[in-house]
């Protein structure tokens, strides 16, 4: 693979011969390879769907907001919408990728600190590999009438359950519903601002609920999460595009650059330029 950044993030949409009406679609990793051309896998990829590759054997490696996730046998990998992910194309990896509309399913929206990946015991590997055969029956069948649809959704919710409980992911059901409303606002309107009191205003809880609950939940406070999923964003700017650092603080809402570099150091300790050549590429 070529050591430097072709320059951009490619955004990567859903679609699929039934359009939109079908929720969720199994893809052969070996034959998505030969349909797309290896080079076009190398490229960073922020797809706006959700993604969930099943290993089956073979090696390999798979990289999502710049961790590096080896692949074997048992392995599933589980890419948000807004994640950026990039392939690492292995000619003996055997994996099923199951794609799923973000606006047909049912799961919850991705947070940061999820879970990237599980590993499935021999049982529910076995499950999940059911799954993945049930969905493709389906598919291949898909009428897009309501049982369909319905049918698939929840098959794929299956596969979902089947992941979290592997990897431990809580249920949202768990979480404090002040902590999901923040969350999903800075999600929305991340560039907006650098002000908690501006994401809270309108979801019906005080400033001090909403830390309180970011603080149960994370262990810190909503201005630290505020912080943390902003620099997240810097960093996936820095790696996988060629702006300028004057362009991305600008991107990111800062009124000036030199406030985006102060910001940028004293969160990860070195500066935005520094933090881009130390990247010698986003593979392994």
């Amino acid at each position: 693979m070529d050591d430097e950044r072709d320059g951009t993030v490619l955004p990567v949409d859903f679609a699929s011969e039934h359009g939109l009406a079908l929720p969720a679609e199994v893809l052969d990793y070996a034959a998505l390879v030969e349909r797309m051309g290896p080079t076009y896998f190398e490229r960073a990829q922020r797809p706006s769907f959700e993604l969930m590759i099943v290993i089956r054997s073979g090696s390999g490696s798979h990289t999502v907001d710049f961790q590096t996730i080896a692949l074997h046998p048992g392995r599933v990998l589980f890419v948000r919408p807004g994640q950026v992910q990039q392939w690492h194309v292995e000619n003996d990896l055997s994996a099923s990728v199951v794609v799923a509309s973000p606006t047909a399913t049912r799961t919850a929206p991705w947070l940061p600190g999820d879970p990237t990946h599980a590993d499935l015991g021999e049982h529910s590997l076995a499950t999940a590999l059911d799954l993945v055969t049930a969905i493709e029956r389906e598919q291949q069948r898909f009428t897009a009438d309501e049982h369909s649809v319905t049918l698939l959704t929840a098959l794929f919710a299956a596969l979902v359950a089947l992941y979290q409980r592997a990897s431990s992911e809580p249920g949202r059901g768990a979480l404090p519903h002040a902590y999901l409303a923040f969350r999903a606002a800075l999600e929305r309107d991340l560039t907006r601002s650098r002000n908690v009191r501006d994401y809270v205003t309108g979801l019906g809880y005080s400033e001090r609920t909403v830390s309180r609950a970011c603080q149960t939940v994370t262990g810190l406070t909503a201005k630290a999460l505020l912080d943390e999923r902003l620099m997240l964003e810097a960093q996936r700017l820095l790696a996988h595009t060629d702006g300028t650092v004057a362009s991305i603080s600008t991107a990111l809402g800062f009124s000036e650059p030199s406030n985006f570099a102060k910001f940028f150091e004293r969160v990860v300790g070195t500066s935005p330029a520094e933090f881009r050549r130390s990247l010698v590429h986003f593979a392994p």
